[in-house]
């Protein structure tokens, strides 16, 4: 055999071997790689069971399957997560179960999309047999891997939870409170509501009836404004919703924005059994919680202390009222 087939061969070889080697790194890298280095993520699906929570940014906002405000610096640090997310060693399953039945039965499935495709596509879980430690499955691999991320404080699975309360913003328009442009109150006791004109260095407070009211109460009337960018908001129960009712109404409000919008927030009464006062009697209402509608049919649940001035009547903005 000549010397060039002999040197033409080696190379073959080594070239073979160097691409056996490359395809058995390239295989581990991908079952490994679990981190989204993009900082172009346009939505986020959580999925457990039957469970699913989308998050998706929309006009420089992040929502909540489509349509409630998300709290943009939890979702912040939840992106800031999965870019750093990083694989410690591949898992010793405890257990005889299939891999991927058990990642679907416990585990949490994660679809990072850039634009409307996914990207990056895992399930993530802290059972049993895993001894609780984190562990990650990609699509596609059988190889599950312990991982951990620099930016995690808490145990690392919890920041991908599929409750919406983790998510919920405490405001209920994506706007500053400084876009405010007038406030509308409607109570079933007309003469209880009232209008506040928002405008340059003044604010006119009106009646019911359309009447400018004179020696209007100011610390009111800024603690109504800056109460409407500070709410603990949570997800309704079946049983919550279904309180949305005429005879459990407490009031509406309306919101006109500068940029043209106008919100409209409903309050009712949450009723039913068990509720009782401070001091145990049986009340027919919840003491504590509410419940807001929202366009569209959709509600949220607070609370009467952080909705106190908004449920507040003319009186409480107008010094020595009489009606």
């Amino acid at each position: 055999m000549s010397s060039k087939k002999i040197i033409f061969l080696s190379l073959l070889i080594a070239l073979g071997i160097g691409l056996f080697y490359l395809s058995r790194w390239y295989k581990e890298f991908r079952q490994s790689d679990f981190s989204f280095s993009s900082s172009q993520i346009t939505a986020i699906e959580l999925v457990m069971k039957s469970d699913t929570l989308r998050l998706t940014k929309s006009d420089g906002n992040w929502f909540i399957n489509d349509f409630f405000l998300a709290d943009s610096a939890v979702v912040s640090n939840f992106i800031d997560i999965l870019q750093s997310i990083s694989a410690i060693a591949p898992a010793t399953l405890k257990t005889d179960e299939n891999l991927i039945q058990l990642f679907q039965r416990k585990g949490i499935g994660v679809f990072i999309y850039k634009g409307k495709r996914v990207k990056k596509e895992y399930r993530i879980a802290s059972v049993a047999e895993f001894n609780y430690k984190t562990v990650a499955l990609n699509s596609g691999s059988e190889v599950p891997y312990y991982v951990e991320s620099a930016n995690a404080v808490d145990n690392l699975v919890e920041y991908f939870s599929v409750n919406p309360d983790k998510w919920l913003a405490g405001k209920l328009f994506p706007e500053p409170v400084e876009a405010i442009e007038e406030i509308k109150a409607i109570f079933p006791d007309k003469a209880k509501g009232y209008t506040i004109e928002l405008g340059g260095n003044q604010i006119a407070l009106s009646n019911s009836a359309g009447n400018r009211m004179p020696n209007i109460n100011l610390a009111n009337i800024s603690n109504l404004y800056y109460s409407l960018d500070n709410f603990k908001l949570h997800y309704p129960t079946k049983a919550e919703i279904d309180s949305a009712k005429p005879e459990n109404l407490i009031s509406s409000l309306q919101l006109k924005m500068l940029n043209g919008k106008t919100y409209e927030y409903t309050f009712y009464r949450i009723t039913g059994k068990g509720f009782t006062n401070i001091l145990g009697q049986e009340l027919g209402y919840n003491p504590n919680r509410l419940l807001v509608k929202l366009s569209e049919n959709k509600f949220l649940v607070g609370s009467y202390l952080h909705f106190h001035y908004v449920l507040c009547p003319i009186d409480v903005f107008v010094n020595n009222y009489e009606k």
